[in-house]
């Protein structure tokens, strides 16, 4: 056995599918027989047209998360602001430091919770941290993980986690605030009560190589132990005027005929108010984008 095919066993065993890919690309591209010319070929398509594709996950838990390979992320249609890029960093390095920390015995899960009106990013910034991380993108299909069934949700909420465990990923619980909700309430349900401290409880057992990520527009209505639990909090906004510009300046880059930045902000001014939700933005962006191509036809 030689060392790629060492190191491809490595990644499979360990359930790095990224890289376990990555390392199958290799080993096809060395190959030279003409009797492998044939598998070679059909094996790249394969490889091919699962680039940035959804991950196939393990059957248990297929109706609970869906997971994405955020490799072929547009960073360069991307607006990273200032104070988004200290946390985005911090994340990374601890990251890097995880398996020191590790061997030192010292559990240190790089978890952060985004927080904010709906619109203003959170998810994207997610899927962007998963991106600089070279990490696959897992995050929870909420639908299907509350159950009316009594046990059933944190019965679901351990699969999640015992997957991420054993898998290095960004693990985003988007809208966490539907399993976190504080307890002590005047309308306490016992059955919610019990799937707070599970989801707490598997959160203190996860290994140092996944980010957790915690996303919610009710901070307010989050448990105060489990907002504990994340090493970084931090409110997504909405994008003041300059970042607004800047947005619509990268988003038109590529897919649209503005001839200088004077004209953008023209356009930006008559179609935004001082303060915007990014998904406004890009979403008003793509409506621009779409009638001019008709007008084109």
């Amino acid at each position: 056995m030689n060392e790629k095919e060492r190191t491809l066993l490595h990644y499979v065993c360990n359930g790095d599918l990224k890289k376990a890919q990555q390392e199958a690309r290799l080993i096809l591209e060395g190959l030279t027989s003409k009797k492998d010319e044939r598998m070679k070929e059909n094996l790249l398509k394969t490889l091919d047209s699962k680039n940035g594709k959804f991950i196939e996950l393990p059957y248990n838990i297929k109706d609970l998360l869906l997971a994405e390979d955020v490799s072929n992320f547009n960073e360069d249609k991307y607006l990273l602001r200032e104070e988004e890029k200290k946390y985005v960093d911090k994340v990374l390095g601890i990251c890097k430091i995880s398996e020191r920390l590790g061997e030192m015995g010292i559990s240190y899960v790089p978890s952060l919770m985004l927080y904010g009106e709906s619109g203003t990013g959170k998810t994207m910034l997610a899927r962007y941290i998963a991106y600089k991380a070279d990490l696959p993108f897992i995050y929870v299909k909420f639908s299907n993980m509350v159950s009316s069934y009594l046990g059933s949700t944190q019965s679901n909420i351990g699969k999640v986690f015992e997957f991420a465990r054993t898998s290095p990923c960004v693990l985003c619980f988007d809208e966490i605030d539907a399993v976190g909700m504080a307890r002590g309430q005047k309308n306490d349900v016992g059955e919610m009560n019990r799937i707070v401290i599970a989801l707490m409880q598997e959160l203190d057992n996860l290994p140092n190589d996944v980010i957790f990520i915690g996303t919610t527009n009710r901070f307010d209505r989050l448990d105060d132990a489990l907002i504990r639990r994340f090493t970084m909090k931090y409110e997504v906004k909405r994008l003041e005027k300059s970042e607004i510009i800047e947005l619509v300046k990268r988003f038109f880059k590529y897919s649209c005929n503005y001839e200088n930045d004077i004209e953008i902000e023209n356009w930006c001014n008559k179609k935004f108010d001082i303060n915007e939700t990014a998904s406004t933005v890009v979403n008003t962006c793509v409506s621009e984008i779409v009638n001019r191509y008709i007008r084109d036809i």
